[in-house]
């Protein structure tokens, strides 16, 4: 069983959520591959994200997200389980785990994202 790691020490939150495309990419162990959707990215950790969509996907049977985003200038992809989701304001927000370490690219782009980030706001 996954557990959603809000706790986490690096939970980065946008404040305006960042440009995304997502894919399912597993469902209940079966591989599928839809259609690239647009999605937002409202927070993110080395372990996980917070995405938010228009689409109601239900997490009933084990879904697989495969996400892609650039993030100060550098490209991200990552796998993740769908842990949560939950209808917020009309789009459905969903707790994503990673299935692989993602450590360092996560960090690396947060970082260079707060650098660019403060530059533009000093």
């Amino acid at each position: 069983m996954m557990r959603y790691r809000r706790h986490e020490t690096l939970r980065y939150r946008f404040d305006e959520p960042v440009e995304a495309k997502y894919r399912i990419v597993k469902v209940g162990g079966r591989t599928i591959q839809s259609s690239l959707g647009n999605a937002h990215i409202i927070d993110l950790s080395p372990g996980g994200m917070k995405l938010s969509t228009d689409m109601n996907i239900s997490l009933e049977k084990k879904v697989q997200f495969f996400v892609q985003t650039t993030l100060a200038g550098k490209e991200i992809e990552v796998t993740a389980n769908g842990v949560w989701c939950k209808k917020v304001h009309g789009n459905y927000h969903y707790g994503l785990d990673f299935l692989e370490d993602y450590d360092q690219d996560v960090v690396t782009a947060l970082k260079t994202f707060r650098k660019h980030y403060n530059n533009k706001t000093s």
